[in-house]
């Protein structure tokens, strides 16, 4: 059985105008792999609910946190309010994405966040890759979650390609949206890597028609899907 966990709210860091970071205290004892999820239990307008959510920390950090877009349901409205001090109910963790030397993320938006839990513990283990590509995929650039961190990571062999709906004004960059074409250019070679999907049901469909048009075997595909979390 799942061990449930109370927690306290530690702060709020807003990204853009829908998008926040939400940092819990770490329950004793609470220990989870990068890139695995949790339940948070609130106490809405329409009683206690219930959503999944993945780590964005980092197994070393000493607090938790999550990553996701305010849509306006009681749920998100219940946790955006939130102050310091209050509490919730976490439960986990749950899954695990496990990060090979050869790795490419297709990464949408909020979809980030077990990726940024991967990288950061990555990053604070020193670890490098032979190859590792982050193809990411955002709205324009009022908001992208964490970027920074990434692009500090290149001495590590992490590649980040970041792809903008709406650039902006003198973009060089990719625009649009994560495609086969786009993929395939910034990673030719791509054998023996593996991929890595993770975001809302639909989006995840779409990244997963692009590892079938790149011919990747279901064996070096791993996906991880948002569900009512991304609600």
């Amino acid at each position: 059985m799942t061990k449930r966990h109370e927690v306290r709210l530690l702060g709020h860091e807003s990204c853009g105008s829908d998008i926040v970071t939400v940092r819990f205290s770490r329950p004793a004892g609470y220990d989870f792999a990068p890139g695995q999820w949790f339940t948070l239990t609130l106490k809405t307008a329409e009683g206690s609910e219930t959503k999944t959510f993945s780590h964005c920390s980092a197994p070393a950090d000493e607090y938790l946190e999550m990553t996701t877009r305010l849509s306006g349901s009681s749920f998100k409205r219940t946790l955006d309010s939130l102050v310091p001090g209050d509490r919730a109910v976490i439960a986990g963790p749950g899954g695990r994405l496990a990060l090979a030397d050869e790795v490419c993320f297709l990464i949408g938006g909020v979809g980030i966040t077990p990726v940024r839990s991967i990288l950061r513990h990555a990053a604070l283990s020193h670890r490098t890759f032979e190859d590792a590509l982050l193809v990411y995929g955002n709205r324009d650039a009022s908001c992208v979650p964490f970027l920074p961190e990434f692009e500090r990571m290149a001495p590590q062999g992490l590649r980040t390609v970041v792809v903008y709906e709406t650039p902006p004004p003198q973009w060089g960059g990719e625009e649009g949206f994560i495609t086969a074409e786009l993929a395939f250019r910034h990673l030719p070679d791509h054998g023996e890597t593996q991929f890595f999907v993770a975001g809302p049901p639909v989006m995840v469909a779409v990244m997963e028609r692009i590892l079938d048009e790149l011919q990747v075997p279901v064996a070096q595909r791993h996906v991880e899907r948002f569900g009512p979390a991304a609600k």
